[in-house]
Order: structure tokens, then sequence, then C-alpha cells
């Protein structure tokens, strides 16, 4: 009893953590859930067990991602939903296949996979000799990569402006992710690395797009990106996966990949 308890808690706790997260009082969250502001009181306190439905509502009510539903599925005493598959899983073949025609398709131009720590997972040659011109080689992760660098020594020429906005990316995904140690750590470390450098030059919002400009062989190249990930999937590891495709800004740039591929 005093198991089955505690588990109740912890769930309740997730719950509330959860439902606060998105701004949500009892009372409104219970009349977007079609549950009783009562109900969702007595799930938070521990008072109410919920059945694994409810928990499946209440999670997709919030937005929760995937492995945070499986989290609040355990903690109310249940299995988990979704499946995290290792990478040789069969049923992902189409889907690395379609991974693989999306990197192939933009050449000349730089395309990768990332996952949520933003670890590279694929990623097509232009990508990997852009990586290597820009200073990156050998790096595998995004983040320790710039973080293996002080502006100076980076390439990026407008480093404060897309550092800068890398990390309200990163923040804005914790935010999204909820419970992710890992990924908590890693927007650390980015916040540290960002502010001992941060200068007070403010970021031109007038733009169309702020683009990441590199100074690459006595020329900059300007990049920007358009960011996919996949729909509809049930699987824990594609939730996390995202397809991160380069443009070229102007010609110069345009010109760079072009030639790189001579």
């Amino acid at each position: 009893m005093a198991t089955q308890q505690l588990s109740q808690s912890n769930f309740g706790n997730l719950l509330s953590s959860w439902r606060k997260k998105r701004r949500f009082s009892q009372l409104s969250f219970g009349l977007y859930a079609d549950v009783s502001p009562r109900h969702v009181s007595f799930l938070e306190t521990g008072r109410a067990r919920p059945s694994r439905n409810m928990v499946l509502k209440l999670a997709n009510c919030l937005d929760m991602p995937k492995v945070e539903t499986n989290r609040a599925l355990l903690l109310a005493g249940f299995s988990p939903a979704y499946l995290s598959r290792s990478a040789s899983d069969a049923d992902l073949i189409p889907i690395q296949n379609a991974i693989s025609i999306m990197l192939d398709n933009h050449m000349p131009y730089p395309g990768i996979a990332v996952d949520r720590l933003w670890n590279i997972k694929a990623g097509n040659s232009a990508a990997m000799k852009f990586l290597i011109d820009a200073g990156f080689a050998g790096q595998t992760n995004l983040v320790d990569a710039l973080c293996a660098q002080s502006p100076q020594q980076s390439s990026i020429e407008n480093w404060e402006e897309a550092v800068g906005l890398l990390l309200e990316r990163l923040q804005s995904e914790l935010l999204i992710a909820g419970h992710d140690p890992e990924l908590e750590q890693l927007t650390q470390k980015l916040e540290r690395h960002f502010f001992r450098y941060r200068t007070i030059t403010a970021v031109d919002l007038t733009q169309a797009v702020i683009p990441t400009r590199f100074k690459i062989s006595g020329q900059i190249v300007s990049v920007f990106s358009t960011i996919a990930s996949f729909g509809t999937v049930q699987d824990v590891m594609l939730d996390d996966l995202k397809v991160e495709l380069m443009f070229p800004l102007d010609e110069i740039s345009t010109s760079y990949f072009a030639n790189q591929q001579k």
C-alpha cells in the first residue's frame, strides 16, 4: 500500500509540474481536458488513481513528450506506451531511407540529422566538408563544438547573434522537454560559454532571417536553416530526431557550395 501511495504521489507531482509548465490553473486545465477541476486536484494530491486512458489523455492535453508520457504511465503503475527502438530496428529502415533521401536531395548544400542533444546522427557530404572548413573537424556534437572555441577562435563572424539564437532554441526545447537532465546540462554549458563572452551588442530583429556567417578561406559564407521533424511517429527515439537543411543566403555563399562539388 505504501509503495502504491508513493507512486500515486509521484504521478501527481509530475502532473502538477506539467500543468504549471503549460500555464494552466487546475480550473482551466480541467475545462480544457474535459475533466473536473476537483478530479485534477485529487489526481495531483494522490487522492484519486488515474486509469491508463486518463494518463494518456492528460499527457496529450499537456503536449508531453513521449518519454515523459512513458514516465507518467510508469509512475501511475502502468507499462510504457511508446517504444524506443535501436537504430538497427527493421521498423526504422523506411525512416532512415527518408532521411537519406532528404540529405542526398539537398546537395550541394549541407544537411544533417541531429538528436535532442544535438549529436550529429547523419549528414551529407556537403555538411561533412562544411563542418571541416568551419573548424569543427572531429566534433560530433554541435554544442560541444561551439563551446570548444572562443569567439576569437571561431569561424563564425556573427558569433554573438548565432550562438545567442541557438541558446534561445535550446532553452525553448528544454521547456518543451520538461524533465531532461542531459538536455538541461547541455543548455547550462552553452549558457556559461555564451555569457562568458557576451557583449551588449543587440541582435538586429529587422532582418527577414538571421543567418550564421562563417569566415572561410577569406570569404563570408552565410547560411540559414530549415528544421524538419517527423510527424505521427510513435517511437521515442524518432520523436527526438530533427533534420536540419542549410541554405545559402547570397550569391557568394551559393558559389562557395557549388565549387565544393567540382
